[in-house]
């Protein structure tokens, strides 16, 4: 059966969006930085929906209180019903096209409920590419920070056994138009009495996800029973998005912590090395010392952000848990959901088990990171103390030979000074000897003068002086 063949009523498209707007680091009052980014994406649809109005839609938001009273589990962001209407310029076959708008804000998170719709309009399934202008409604344009899901609502006119063929069409239609890959069909239920076809891309990063459903109203209960459980069907995906977010983020400081762990078997292989050098390494250590704790610093932050990633699925899987109960206390006999139920048994069990696994690897990484820097100080500490020894020493033994120097030159100026002195007293009677023989030519007669004689006297009295003056010395600082 060709796609023009498949007949469909009221068709519509629901945008289902979540965007974080608050961190646990924050004051309640205190939003992200990035936290608009939701809204302002929403109004920039502005142009392709051909709706001006849109565009000062964050204007008409209310201001956020700082936070949710414990007694709500959610807030409406615009006053009365929540909700903007539009009926903008786009039509088909003559039919406008309407638009609402429902802003809410769910705990730390925003959520978006974007729907376009059709009214007592019979058209074929290929029309669903007028709901999906450009690929404005693909998780690329939209940029929720946790991610989205995406509804294509109708009513068949053919056969049941043509619905799945049908949900193709329709999801092929509304990507038709875009360079969207083709997301793959996973699985199949039914909700409220109708069936209902699940596709999706596989895509861990929120911003390149596409998660579509394809519910095909069969049922008289199926509106009156979805519009019961609103709210659950909405946390229902909340929870949804931020598992997937939560195992998206702790895939990713997983590879960041690897990088660190692959740098700390190389320093550890240089630490080797090192141990080998013992000569010089004081210095290569100290370095180790200031390059080593920023990385262990970061390596360890990784890990506790990771386990942050788990604590966060394994609470949201329980909230999961509990909205999905909501929904099948809702449900009918004849339900089948078996394709929530999986994403809770089989996805989210799969995400823990991973994590831990991850954990397992790379915990041992971080002791090996603090043995290695308690042996480096300790090597360090010793390093520096046997350093500090020899040098001591070495300045000891230049002070000794100071000492000695310092010594010897107060022997000689001892000994210099008493032989000059006991000489100077022994030369005083020169002058009288002078006066009574005068100086003679050299040989002129064969006696020593007595200026000579004076001279060897007083000579011979300085250097025997001087030696007791040095012997006397050297016993005195034998003593000291």
């Amino acid at each position: 059966m060709s796609e023009t063949a498949f007949q469909i009523k009221n068709p519509s498209v629901t945008l289902y969006a979540f965007h974080l707007c608050q961190d646990l680091t924050q004051e309640p009052e205190q939003l992200r930085p990035d936290a608009e980014r939701l809204w302002q994406n929403c109004a920039a649809l502005s142009e392709l929906l051909a709706i001006p109005e849109l565009k000062s839609f964050p204007e008409k938001l209310q201001s956020q209180p700082t936070k949710i009273p414990i007694t709500s589990r959610y807030i409406k962001l615009l006053p009365d019903n929540g909700r903007l209407k539009y009926t903008p310029l786009l039509q088909i076959e003559g039919y406008p096209l309407t638009i609402e708008v429902y802003p809410l804000q769910i705990h730390d998170t925003y959520a978006l409920d974007l729907t376009l719709y059709y009214q007592n309009l019979t058209v074929s399934a290929s029309q669903f590419s007028h709901l999906n202008p450009q690929g404005c409604l693909l998780a690329s344009k939209i940029q929720a920070s946790l991610g989205q899901t995406l509804v294509l609502y109708a009513e068949p006119v053919g056969s049941p056994q043509e619905d799945r063929k049908l949900a193709d069409a329709c999801v092929d239609a509304f990507l038709s138009k875009t360079d969207q890959q083709q997301p793959f069909f996973s699985a199949s239920g039914q909700l409220f009495g109708s069936p209902i076809f699940e596709y999706d891309n596989g895509q861990e990063k929120p911003r390149e996800q596409c998660h579509i459903l394809v519910w095909l109203n069969r049922h008289p209960e199926t509106l009156k029973l979805a519009t019961l459980t609103y709210f659950s069907f909405l946390n229902l995906l909340c929870c949804r998005s931020k598992i997937l977010f939560a195992y998206h983020e702790a895939r990713w400081c997983y590879r960041q912590t690897r990088e660190f762990y692959a740098e700390l078997e190389d320093e550890v292989e240089l630490f080797k090395k090192l141990l080998n050098q013992p000569e010089e390494r004081l210095e290569q250590l100290k370095q180790k010392l200031t390059q080593i704790p920023p990385k262990s610093f970061k390596y360890a932050g990784y890990l506790r952000d990771i386990e942050d990633h788990k604590t966060a699925i394994a609470t949201n899987t329980k909230n999961y848990e509990y909205w999905l109960q909501k929904i099948r206390s809702s449900s009918l006999e004849i339900d089948d959901l078996e394709f929530l139920e999986n994403f809770l048994t089989q996805s989210c069990q799969r995400f823990q088990a991973q994590i831990q696994v991850n954990l397992n690897y790379l915990t041992p990484g971080q002791q090996l990171f603090e043995q290695m820097l308690v042996t480096i100080r300790g090597l360090v500490e010793i390093e520096q103390a046997h350093s500090d020894r020899k040098r001591l020493e070495n300045e000891k033994e230049i002070e000794k030979k100071q000492a000695d120097r310092d010594r010897r030159l107060e022997r000689t100026v001892q000994v210099v000074g008493t032989g000059l002195a006991v000489g100077a007293i022994a030369a005083s009677s020169s002058p009288n000897s002078l006066r009574e023989s005068p100086l003679l030519p050299p040989f002129a007669t064969s006696t020593l003068h007595p200026f000579f004689f004076s001279f060897l006297v007083s000579f011979s009295a300085a250097i025997i002086a001087g030696l007791i003056a040095g012997l006397v010395g050297g016993l005195l600082s034998q003593n000291k």
